[in-house]
């Protein structure tokens, strides 16, 4: 809930006082550099510590920034800069986090219930973002948005507590505390070349976070410029693609189904949301724009679900957190994605833009289908 309550107010903030959509692009850069420039470390380091442990210290990281941040609000001294500097240091905090927690979650539930285990995760993380969204809407109103981050820094602060007494379930061996961090990650990136199912997935994963998530970099200047949204509208509208999420990781979460061609529906998802980023941008009466982002939100929820679980069940429980420190790289194709859709947006205008990265995202991911025809056989999984 925080973290969506965070996202919110700083676009917020960025897309009222800086009316420029390189500057949106460049807070979308600012969160998710981190995953390409030391992804594969920390993936790393998931496979020497007890992951437990770090996401602990993860927390108590983002209690701690949230905390000076919203000091610096209420002082009135956060220039564009220091806003950026906070998103990147919460970026690598959230990295820090992700491998550790997954893997730990992977752990704990074994490879049989991968999908739903992280269907659950994600029903937990929806209800937040429609909650914090929404929240942080209401706060934009009435309060200075700097004792938002002060409430945030204390929520960082209360999970450490919350997560103290849980199972170490993880204990790395002599040999894996011992081997230097670049011989383990060459070990996991042989892992990855020698199985062209995970290489055709990654690249996938790749382009689509490249061109297929264009509408959530440019959302803040989409609902100015299409929908003139004041601060509650905005907050109602982010909420949406939490709703549509919510309902994906509903049903996969309780219902018998099981996924049998994971890549498959990777590939559909990425499909449909490529074609609904670019439908967005012709919209402009403000339901039609809820209710698109609404399925944006479902199709997004099941291209992570479906992608994450598939990686997991195709890798060695010792080898995840470097593999997903892999993955992490590929998802940094997001901010570079940001920050280009910023630029081409300063030149066609930000509406032809998303349609223009949008559609050209479609005729790669036709490419991928061919030369990758292993993404639509049924999922083998590691015993």
């Amino acid at each position: 809930m925080g973290r969506f309550t965070d996202y919110t107010v700083i676009a917020w903030l960025i897309g009222q006082h800086w009316d420029s959509p390189l500057a949106i692009g460049l807070l979308i850069f600012f969160r998710f550099s981190p995953f390409f420039l030391i992804g594969p470390l920390f993936g790393l380091i998931a496979d020497r510590f007890p992951r437990i442990l770090i996401v602990r210290i993860a927390q108590a990281g983002v209690g701690s920034i949230s905390f000076l941040f919203g000091l610096l609000l209420i002082a009135a001294i956060a220039p564009l800069w220091a806003l950026y500097a906070y998103v990147f240091m919460n970026g690598m905090l959230f990295l820090l986090e992700m491998p550790a927690r997954r893997t730990y979650l992977t752990g704990i539930v074994g490879r049989r219930y991968i999908t739903s285990a992280l269907a659950l995760d994600m029903i937990s993380l929806n209800m937040a973002w429609f909650i914090g969204s929404n929240m942080a809407g209401v706060l934009l109103d009435t309060v200075n948005p700097g004792y938002v981050y002060i409430g945030l820094g204390s929520i960082g602060f209360l999970n450490v507590i919350l997560l103290r007494g849980l199972p170490i379930l993880f204990h790395p061996t002599t040999d894996e505390r011992v081997e230097s961090f670049l011989s383990s990650f060459r070990r996991g990136l042989g892992f990855v070349r020698g199985n062209r199912v995970i290489v055709g997935l990654l690249i996938a994963v790749g382009l689509t976070n490249l061109t297929g998530f264009t509408f959530e970099s440019m959302i803040a200047v989409i609902a100015r410029e299409q929908f003139d949204a004041g601060p509650l509208l905005f907050g109602l509208l982010i909420s949406a693609q939490g709703m549509g999420a919510l309902i994906v990781a509903v049903v996969l979460a309780t219902t018998r189904w099981r996924v049998h061609r994971h890549g498959l529906m990777v590939l559909t998802a990425a499909f449909m949301m490529h074609l609904f980023s670019a439908g967005l941008t012709w919209l402009a009466w403000a339901p039609a724009g809820f209710a698109v982002l609404m399925i944006l939100g479902m199709t997004t929820m099941g291209f992570s679900i479906m992608h994450n679980s598939m990686l997991l069940m195709l890798t060695p429980d010792r080898m995840r957190g470097r593999i997903i420190g892999i993955q992490v790289v590929v998802l940094g194709m997001f901010p570079l994605g940001a920050l280009g859709l910023g630029a081409l947006a300063g030149v066609l205008g930000s509406a032809e833009a998303i349609r223009v990265v949008a559609f050209g995202g479609i005729a790669i991911l036709l490419l991928i289908v061919v030369v990758f025809p292993e993404l639509r056989r049924p999922t083998e999984t590691i015993e």
